[in-house]
């Protein structure tokens, strides 16, 4: 449609009723979400489960009201911007940029180096339109140059500018948008500054018209027509709700802690009131004498006059209780019952408040786990020494499809801001946009979460290359300083046994089934890493393959014999020893493990079950362990049959 004039407006300025079909919905979204993001009064919510409360117990109960649940969407939050940290998360531009582009106004110059208040395209989205990304599906981004008054060898600076649900009145794809500025207009009339004005945009393929409002009458202040020929707002979104003919609905992807998260505030202003009204102490006490001021009428006559309240007894008639003053009571009189504590305090139940804040604990774990994060949560006191258990495959699942929508929105904005940039150019926007892959290598689970997943796999004896895989994502989270955090991890890479037990590296020697420099390797890891970090730069960046031939030759270094002068050894020299000493060693070592005591006694049972003949279990014993054939004999003994089971 062609340019509109003011009364365009007027439907949608009379009582604030026209709007586009899902403005309502989009809007109700929004603000659930917004309640626990920004931490404000659920008002609706404590509405709801106290509609018969007076207007002074509400408005107390928001007086005291904390945002127990915007550290929860606080934790959501940080954990997702970590997607920027994820190790293949990059921004790569064009490498031929077109002539006519001056080298300063690249479009890396620009979107990496000179954005408009932000410094770069990635600090605008993570910094300003992340948390609006997470909260309203259905805001949207206007992309509009900050200045239109420019010189013929100047570009145009654009900036993206985000609409919440609540700002964009009424669209129709690719025909027109009306949005409403969130700036609040002052201006004076008739001698009076009024705070009340209102700004909206409307945006057409062909033309932008910027209309204002103020005191009620609507003025068309610009009109310029539009170069790029399309309507560069772009959509938030999340996950599809419904779709019309010209609009849809959208809900946040983490909208799935919305229930819980709403009954854990609920639940949390009524501990308030709980913890208020039975953990304080209460006085009782036994009705004190009447006053003697007033003979216990609470009031003292007057001549010629009302009488007034008496000031002893405050009108009461009673003498005043103070729990911080001394209570003196008489002595009974002969025949008087005596008497009991004059005061004493109400004995409360303060297991239901316990009870709430279980309940709270668990209503929050539960929000959690709807988005597959509650390894952010505090344990429950029912789960309480039970070791997080983290589905990696549903986590990363939802974390992708954050990244997918981070990287489809920063895509259709870097196109338009290119748009407004380089039009008239006859260059291919295409052409100019960086390429900015989806990461998939997240780093998301805490430095305790794999811990215990590390602790499990050591229980339940788990493949020693997926221990030492663990190993190494450990010490990735761990490790800030660059230095310590590659020699750890490359101790663990290059280490031939990492994560095997020494009884299984003893018995291998004993069969002589381990290449010796693997076992020099292994017993001299950590001096081999930190002497290869010292002698050779770029070390940590080598191939496998690379690093892993540099330990071979350390080895073959250290085992190599030192020449010697007139056939004795220089100092320092190492003798070798022979194969039938290693053999020794090895199989004394074995029989002081745990594997290997434990492995005498699986031939002993074997023995006495009858499946291994005893003259074949002492010579394993004396070819596995060094045994003397007598010390073989003595260990098998004469054991006990063992009856087969089942009978």
């Amino acid at each position: 449609m062609a340019a509109v004039t003011a009364s365009f407006l007027e439907p949608y300025l009379l009582n604030n009723k026209y709007r586009h079909s899902f403005y309502h919905d989009g809007v109700e979204l929004a603000e659930e979400l917004a309640v626990h993001a920004n931490g404000e009064f659920p008002d609706d919510l404590i509405l709801e489960r106290r509609p018969a409360e007076s207007e002074e117990i509400k408005n107390y109960r928001e007086k005291i009201f904390t945002p127990i649940t915007k550290p929860v969407f606080t934790k959501v939050y940080n954990s997702l911007m970590k997607i920027r940290k994820s190790s293949d998360w990059m921004i790569s531009f064009p490498s031929d940029v077109p002539p006519s582009i001056a080298s300063d106004e690249t479009p890396e110059e620009y979107l990496m180096k000179k954005f408009p208040r932000n410094g770069s395209i990635t600090n605008w989205m993570f910094s300003v339109a992340f948390k609006p990304y997470l909260i309203d599906a259905n805001a949207v981004v206007l992309t509009m140059p900050i200045n239109y008054e420019i010189q013929d060898n100047e570009y145009f600076k654009p900036y993206p500018k985000i609409f919440t649900s609540g700002q964009v009145l009424d669209y129709k794809i690719n025909e027109f948008y009306l949005l409403q500025d969130s700036e609040v207009l002052s201006y004076e009339e008739d001698y009076y500054e009024y705070r009340n004005g209102r700004r909206f945009f409307l945006i057409q393929p062909d033309v932008f018209q910027v209309f204002e409002e103020k005191n009620g009458k609507v003025y068309e202040v610009m009109q310029i027509p539009n170069v790029l020929g399309y309507i560069p707002v772009r959509h938030l979104n999340g996950m599809v709700l419904e779709q019309g003919n010209h609009s849809s609905l959208y809900e946040s992807r983490i909208s799935g802690i919305v229930p819980m998260l709403n009954e854990a505030v609920r639940e949390y202003s009524d501990l308030q009131a709980e913890i208020v009204q039975h953990i304080h102490s209460t006085m009782w006490a036994i009705q004190p004498q009447q006053c003697g001021r007033c003979k216990g009428v609470g009031e003292i006559p007057r001549e010629n006059s009302a009488p007034v309240s008496c000031p002893s007894c405050g009108g009461k008639g009673l003498l005043p209780l103070n729990p911080f003053e001394h209570i003196i009571m008489p002595m009974p009189k002969a025949g008087e019952t005596a008497i009991t504590a004059p005061v004493g305090y109400v004995q409360k139940q303060t297991e239901i408040a316990r009870l709430q804040e279980e309940r709270i604990r668990q209503h929050i774990y539960d929000a959690l786990s709807a988005i597959s994060m509650e390894f952010l949560a505090e344990t429950p006191i029912a789960q309480s020494g039970v070791a997080k258990q983290v589905d990696r495959e549903e986590l990363y699942s939802f974390v992708h499809s954050i990244a997918e929508d981070i990287v489809r929105i920063m895509d259709e904005i870097c196109y338009d801001i290119l748009a407004w940039r380089h039009y008239g150019q006859n260059i291919d926007i295409n052409t100019l946009i960086p390429y900015i892959p989806v990461p998939e290598r997240y780093d998301m689970l805490s430095g305790k979460v794999l811990v215990d997943e590390l602790t499990a796999m050591v229980q339940a004896k788990v493949d020693p290359a997926i221990i030492n895989a663990a190993q190494i994502e450990l010490a990735d989270k761990k490790f800030n300083e660059s230095k310590v955090k590659d020699l750890v991890i490359l101790k663990l890479k290059l280490d031939p046994f990492a994560g095997v037990p020494e009884e299984n590296i003893s018995l291998l020697k004993t069969f002589d089934a381990i290449n010796k420099n693997d076992l020099v390797v292994h017993a001299n890891i950590s001096k081999f890493v930190t002497r290869a970090m010292n002698e050779i730069d770029g070390f940590a960046e080598l191939t496998y393959t690379e690093q892993e031939k540099i330990m071979q030759q350390y080895a073959t270094d250290l085992t190599a014999p030192k020449p010697a002068v007139g056939g004795v050894p220089v100092q320092g020299m190492e003798v070798p020893e022979s194969v039938d000493q290693k053999r020794l060693d090895a199989q004394a070592t074995l029989k002081g493990t745990v594997g290997g005591v434990q492995g005498i006694l699986e031939i002993q049972k074997s023995v006495a079950q009858g499946i291994t003949d005893r003259d074949a279990a002492i010579a394993l014993l004396i070819e596995i362990y060094g045994f003397s054939e007598e010390q073989a004999v003595n260990v098998v003994g004469t054991p006990k049959a063992i009856p087969p089971t089942g009978i």
